[in-house]
């Protein structure tokens, strides 16, 4: 396992700018600069951890302890195979969260990520990586077909999988005078409508720091830069995240169109109430919800089949 999240052969691969001795110079200073570094040994710290282990030590060492909505509805979970779907306001540390939160309860819980969020090599277990071409790409390319796959393999075996639709952190809309995520990916919520398992909405209602989304007016790729940062200012937000009704087969059958599908599916995040009591990660009993969960499946088998508005 690597020691180091950001390599200097990371930038290498995203500019030339950055090859040779010039470039390598170069790049240290950037690493320094951005607080790469500081990401680098809050990485180190837990890499001899994997999974939902390592996102719990990463978690605790930042003193970032989010906050449960409607955590009873954690204990009704479907058994066997179902879907998360977020909206992706933090672009990282929200895919964290969802490991520490749900593969806690379901250990074979995954969660399709980013080429960003796949360098953390130490999630490998319950990451499934695809990589788009860029912040503006809407589907996913051929390169991806293995990535496609094994969510599909991985949902037909009886397995849960976790999904930020939008595949990309949200943005701040200038139209809409708010954040959120652009639109949710035509193929992802195609993916989903053929999965036919039921649907678990989950809604991370706080967000990074109204600075890192306005330099998103300027590029995707300056902001981008910006987020190192943004791991380290979440301890004093305690992050509150809301679980949602739990969406049916029956009830995903009335929409035959992707596109409306798309407006429930979107909707069912984005205008989830919020919830009046939050309990806080540390208070919550995991391990009775995990119980529950793993009681259910031994009498029923799995079957294959700024402000935030």
């Amino acid at each position: 396992m690597k020691k180091e999240l950001i390599e200097i052969n990371d930038l290498e691969n995203i500019s030339p700018v950055f090859k040779g001795k010039t470039g390598n110079r170069l790049a240290k200073f950037v690493i320094r600069l951005f607080a790469m570094d500081r990401v680098n040994k809050l990485y180190e710290r837990s890499c001899n951890c994997s999974g939902p282990a390592f996102a719990a030590s990463l978690l605790n060492d930042l003193d970032v302890n989010y906050r449960i909505g409607n955590a009873e509805r954690l204990s009704q979970l479907p058994e066997g195979a179902f879907i998360t779907i977020s909206n992706h306001p933090y672009g990282g540390l929200d895919g964290i969260m969802l490991i520490d939160l749900m593969a806690s309860i379901r250990p074979d819980y995954k969660v399709m990520v980013n080429h960003i969020l796949s360098l953390i090599k130490a999630m490998d277990v319950n990451f499934i990586s695809v990589k788009p071409k860029g912040n503006t790409e809407i589907g996913i390319t051929s390169k991806n077909i293995n990535g496609i796959r094994t969510t599909l393999s991985h949902l037909q075996e009886g397995h849960p999988v976790g999904f930020f639709p939008s595949g990309a952190v949200s943005d701040l809309s200038l139209r809409d005078g708010c954040v959120r995520d652009r639109e949710w990916q035509e193929s992802i919520i195609k993916l989903i409508q053929s999965a036919k398992v039921p649907i678990v909405p989950i809604r991370f209602f706080d967000q990074n720091s109204p600075f890192f989304f306005s330099l998103g007016l300027i590029n995707w790729r300056v902001r981008l830069i910006r987020m190192p940062y943004e791991v380290f200012n979440k301890s004093k937000q305690n992050p509150r995240i809301g679980i949602g009704n739990i969406i049916s087969v029956e009830e995903q059958k009335q929409f035959t169109d992707y596109k409306a599908f798309r407006t429930f599916l979107r909707d069912s995040v984005y205008k989830m109430p919020k919830p009046e009591v939050f309990i806080p990660r540390k208070e919550l009993n995991l391990e009775n919800a995990a119980s529950n969960s793993e009681s259910d499946e031994e009498m029923n088998m799995p079957q294959n089949v700024f402000e935030v508005n």
